[in-house]
């Protein structure tokens, strides 16, 4: 279950026993009835497959996907869940979605109107409670209490909560409070307002159904909280070269750092291409064991330079690897000095780098295209 380490590339390393580990902790946290994982956009990048394999190891039995193809791989896997579709019925018609045994979560009023000539149809249904995205505004929700559900059997009443890494604010009990006013009227059906920060912060969030997904791959969306959660992935790359520069040697194009003394140089082979954010130019550090090696210069396509001047000789050398996040360096820590929120960094990294995966049992079943995975 694990690919060969390529010599000259980043690679993305994706412990599947802490990704059970901590849906144990969330499970353990959450006081609701019902607790589904969130795995859109391939699970943040990391795999759709060999995540939802891992969890339904666990007991998982209800899976959030993006869009009906993510929701038929899915389905594949764990064949007794319930799969809930985030984009709705875009992308196939409802008879798919019924045939599929799939759970359009429906966001505004002519999609309801497309279900119900499709009736009858298991759905979700959404409700905008402050984000302005998608979801159906008060007014839709008061017409549809007042109109009827035309043979829709409304499984669960959604909302996206406005602030994720302010659970405790004061705008928590607002969304709160929005939400069971705008549920009130309707017909009876499970809520589901709690998400990953939701889950440690406010057990009155929970209520009858939680979705979390940042939590499950290790990522802290909560400023100033420290959450029990083990990171999943660990991004590391190669050294290439190391040189000795002198002061006033210029690094990255337009000599976007000045050495101020003589230093010595490690090049990396990472990038920009493989998710490393442009905006770490000259900013945030890597890690060489317990040691850290500050950027210098650019990020450019698929190269990065680190000043490794007085670290023991023999950690940077051509053919070592340093992390980029894992366990040495909290990928919230390199992601707020970029500018970005964690998971976008994870996502942009696990997208485009090579991903091994290790921690299943030897008896879990996974499909063997899983052993290795691409680019």
């Amino acid at each position: 279950m694990t690919a060969a380490v390529q010599a000259d590339a980043p690679s993305m390393e994706i412990d599947l026993g802490r990704l059970g580990e901590n849906w144990r902790t969330v499970r353990g946290r959450y006081t609701g009835a019902e607790l589904g994982a969130v795995v859109k956009c391939d699970a943040y990048g990391l795999g759709l497959d060999p995540v939802v394999a891992a969890l339904s190891a666990q007991g998982c039995r209800q899976y959030w996907t993006l869009d009906f193809d993510e929701a038929r791989r899915a389905r594949a896997l764990a064949p007794q869940a319930e799969i809930f579709v985030l984009d709705g019925l875009r992308g196939a018609s409802a008879r798919a979605f019924r045939e599929w045994r799939l759970i359009p979560v429906l966001n505004d009023p002519d999609e309801i109107a497309l279900a119900a000539r499709a009736a009858p149809l298991t759905v979700a249904i959404a409700l905008d409670t402050g984000l302005g995205r998608l979801g159906l505004r008060p007014e839709a929700v008061r017409a549809l209490a007042a109109r009827g559900l035309d043979g829709l059997r409304v499984r669960a009443w959604v909302t996206q909560p406005a602030s994720f890494s302010a659970p405790e604010g004061p705008e928590s009990q607002g969304l709160y409070d929005r939400f069971l006013d705008l549920t009130a009227p309707l017909p009876r059906a499970a809520r589901s307002l709690a998400i990953s920060a939701s889950v440690f912060a406010r057990p009155e969030h929970h209520l009858d159904m939680a979705r979390v997904g940042s939590a499950l791959y290790g990522v802290d969306t909560t400023p100033g909280r420290a959450l029990p959660l083990r990171p999943v992935a660990r991004l590391d790359a190669p050294v290439l070269q190391v040189a000795e520069l002198p002061a006033g040697a210029g690094i990255g194009y337009d000599g976007q750092f000045r050495c101020p003394r003589p230093m010595r140089v490690a090049t990396l082979g990472i990038g920009y291409a493989h998710g490393l954010p442009y905006a770490l130019m000259n900013r945030g550090a890597v890690r060489f064991g317990a040691h850290a090696a500050p950027i210098v210069g650019g990020i450019s396509m698929g190269l990065t330079s680190v000043d490794v001047t007085g670290l023991p000789l023999h950690l940077a050398v051509p053919g070592a690897r340093a992390e980029i996040f894992g366990d040495r360096q909290r990928i919230e820590d390199l992601a707020a000095q970029a500018g970005l929120p964690a998971n976008a960094l994870l996502s942009l990294a696990a997208a485009v780098c090579r991903k091994r995966y290790h921690g299943l049992r030897p008896d879990q079943p996974l499909a063997s295209s899983l052993s290795e995975s691409l680019p």
